[in-house]
């Protein structure tokens, strides 16, 4: 704790030697704009977990209990105007420390908006991702406990085989991208085309169709199949949104989750109740269908014979939300529920069923926020409970520093084995850090 307090003493008089007006940078002529907008995050985090074996108890590499971690984003946009028509293009850089892969940061692509909507061409961040309200949007802090929480140790482990968790509400259409390497274990996600009308008596909708959800925007090649590491499983070399669990005398199960012709939309509702009170409400779902089939396989020295394959269910999901704010307090509440969503029995023996639902108050006064958070997930019987409390200083615009401490607890087991006991472990994250944005 000495140590969590030294890292804040430092934090803190490194960001009061920041304090000065910082406005977003814009650059523009009669009908041309340029805009700069960057982010930057430092974070200290201090973590105590129960059930951790050997070097699971360490949070990096040489230390256990104590660790730092950065996250950048740094974008450009230019919009042109010619007769009411704003086209333009939005162009992500990709920052040496991690990338920031939120809605706002993530996402180069074309745009061209008129009266009647926008339409967005190549964009990463489909609308059920743009249009969803979670309670989250209120807190303070950034809800980050889950980086430094270790959920499937080998503890929580039968037979080899990792337990499932959610540890945010988070659909399908955003989990799937490719690597940079080891600069980054996620970058942009796929390529899809986006259209948003604009806000009519406070409603406004969104479409998305994403033709191949491992089409992402970071692949070297567009086609990643080769008939020597693919073969006729469709297992493509990027491994984007494929994973591949061992099981006993060396049998393997390939789940490949990527989908064709995804669909997603959302439909928001905001409304201005009085001066001080705003409601905000909103819908999303996606659909899609699985691109593959599980893969049931054996493998025998360096030769792999596939035993069987299932097809796996469509992808169905929702998520509603809300946000409701009267003067300084903000409430905000959502749940979601991804079904039997790209899951077969064949497999997933334990349960199928995905949902979670979260909940946070906010109250701010001057330069000062502090919020509760509380998260509740289940994924294939698989559950986490966390909660959250969170306080920021906003020191000037764009610099907030934070303080966040949450408690979770995961329960579960592998869905391959039913057989296998139910185990728990638990842990508090305790963390302090520095928001820069402009």
């Amino acid at each position: 704790m000495k140590k969590l307090l030294l890292a804040a003493s430092i934090i803190c008089l490194a960001s009061a030697g920041l304090a000065e007006e910082n406005p977003t940078p814009v650059i523009s002529n009669s009908d041309t704009e340029i805009k700069l907008e960057g982010f930057y995050l430092f974070e200290n985090g201090y973590i105590k977990q129960d059930h951790l074996i050997l070097f699971d108890k360490n949070v990096t590499d040489n230390r256990k209990k104590l660790g730092f971690y950065t996250e950048a984003a740094f974008a450009a946009t230019i919009a042109k105007t010619i007769n009411d028509v704003i086209a333009g293009a939005k162009i992500v850089l990709q920052p040496t420390t991690r990338a920031k892969t939120s809605t706002s940061y993530n996402g180069s692509h074309i745009f061209i908006e008129t009266s009647y909507g926008k339409v967005e061409l190549g964009s990463p961040a489909d609308a059920s991702a743009k249009l969803r309200i979670t309670g989250s949007q209120v807190t303070a802090g950034t809800g980050g406990w889950s980086r430094y929480a270790l959920l499937d140790g080998q503890y929580m482990r039968y037979n080899g085989l990792k337990s499932d968790f959610d540890t945010n509400a988070s659909f399908y259409l955003e989990s799937y991208s490719n690597s940079f390497d080891q600069i980054n274990d996620k970058a942009e996600r796929a390529r899809r085309l986006n259209f948003f009308t604009p806000k009519m008596k406070g409603f406004q909708a969104g479409v998305s169709y994403t033709p191949d959800t491992a089409n992402t925007g970071g692949n070297r090649d567009i086609n990643n199949l080769t008939l020597e590491s693919s073969g006729r499983n469709g297992v493509s070399v990027s491994k984007t949104g494929i994973k591949t669990v061992k099981l006993e005398n060396n049998e393997t199960m390939t789940i490949n989750q990527n989908i064709r012709d995804a669909f997603s939309a959302g439909l928001t509702y905001e409304h201005e109740i009085s001066e001080d009170a705003d409601l905000k409400l909103s819908v999303t779902g996606e659909y899609g269908k699985p691109a593959r089939r599980l893969i049931h396989a054996k493998m025998d020295g360096t030769t792999i014979q596939v035993l069987n394959t299932y097809k796996l269910s469509n992808l169905k999901a929702y998520n509603l939300g809300a946000v409701f704010t009267y003067g300084n307090f903000s409430c905000g509440a959502s749940y979601g529920n991804l079904g039997k969503s790209l899951t077969a029995k064949e497999y997933y023996k334990v349960g199928r069923d995905t949902y979670y639902y979260n909940g946070a108050v906010a109250y701010g006064q001057g330069p000062i926020k502090t919020s509760l958070e509380y998260l509740k997930t289940s994924r294939y019987k698989n559950t986490v409970d966390a909660v959250s409390l969170a306080t920021e200083y906003k020191i000037m615009p764009g610099l907030l520093p934070y303080a966040e401490i949450s408690h979770f607890q995961a329960k579960g087991k592998p869905v391959y084995y039913p057989e296998a006991p139910s185990k728990t472990t638990r842990g508090t994250v305790g963390l302090i850090g520095t928001k820069l944005k402009f």
